[in-house]
């Protein structure tokens, strides 16, 4: 079968939506990653910025353009140590699931914020991840009241609250909710000083939380050596770095999760076309693996 390959609408955007669709098209995309205040001219943060009918008409021209809107993107920081300021993200984000049905989508997808503000404490980065699981757990109450919707929750390495397989295993055991899954993005799951082994690393994440992959994230990476330190630079178009992408999908495969979204990053108009061919050269790959090894 097909990869179901899609990418962010804001990396060809900003662009009204019956010019941004059919440019996201043209690329060979089938599906979208779409954040309403980043793709769309307007800027709107709150679904009630816009007019009434606005949203279905945003959708109607995916439509017909053969896209689905995958997920939507709503990216706060839930672990601010600003009360109100915390508040207002997570209502934005209950906001977000609220009104994603009328666009046809039924994933939200966020990540967790920074933890900087918290590490002047011995255990600040526990702290900041409890705030961020308190987040989390009310989120995915207000999925669990919306039909099909779930938050899509990306772990990232180091800088986020979230930062670990380890962590992502803990939400999804603490939060045991079917509202909840993750939106995987190998490469920002890498540490900045990179890996000992490729292998594990991916063998470590499809443990953790393979089963509750929602959507995929695509780019890529390299290693730099900066004042002789290992640094990684990861805003490359996928395929074009050291990222396993075979084995990555010959696990996602062998998961069931051979039908979610695969996104991807950092690939405007100039590279997609390009991303979208590797990733479907190395899911070929994975499948005759699999073949070869089942």
């Amino acid at each position: 079968m097909k990869p179901l390959l899609g990418l962010r609408a804001h990396d060809f955007g900003p662009k009204p939506a019956e010019q941004l669709a059919p440019s996201i098209a043209a690329s060979g995309a089938a599906c979208v990653q779409l954040a309403l205040a980043k793709a769309l001219p307007e800027g709107h943060l709150w679904p009630s910025d816009f007019k009434p009918g606005e949203l279905e008409q945003i959708r109607g021209h995916f439509d017909k353009n053969g896209l689905s809107i995958a997920v939507l993107g709503c990216y706060i920081d839930m672990v601010t140590p600003d009360d109100q300021a915390r508040e207002l993200e997570l209502q934005r984000f209950e906001a977000h699931v609220a009104m994603a049905g009328r666009l046809n989508c039924t994933i939200v997808g966020t990540e967790t914020g920074s933890p900087d503000p918290y590490l002047h404490h011995p255990d600040g980065r526990e702290q900041a991840f409890q705030v961020a699981l308190a987040g989390i757990q009310r989120l995915s109450k207000a999925a669990e009241a919306q039909s099909g919707v779930r938050v899509g929750l990306e772990p990232v390495a180091e800088t986020h609250a979230v930062a670990s397989a380890t962590h992502a295993r803990r939400v999804l055991d603490h939060v045991n909710s079917p509202a909840l899954g993750i939106i995987f993005d190998p490469v920002n799951l890498v540490p900045p000083k990179g890996l000992d082994s490729m292998e594990a690393f991916l063998d470590e994440c499809f443990d953790a939380f393979g089963d509750k992959i929602i959507a995929l994230h695509a780019k890529d990476f390299v290693m730099d050596s900066i004042a002789g330190s290992p640094r990684k630079r990861d805003n490359l178009p996928a395929g074009t770095g050291v990222m396993d992408w075979v084995g990555v999908f010959t696990r996602l495969i062998k998961a069931g999760k051979q039908h979610v979204p695969i996104l991807l990053e950092d690939a405007g108009p100039d590279s997609a076309a390009l991303a979208f061919t590797n990733l479907r050269a190395a899911w070929l790959q994975a499948e005759e693996h699999l073949s070869a090894n089942p």
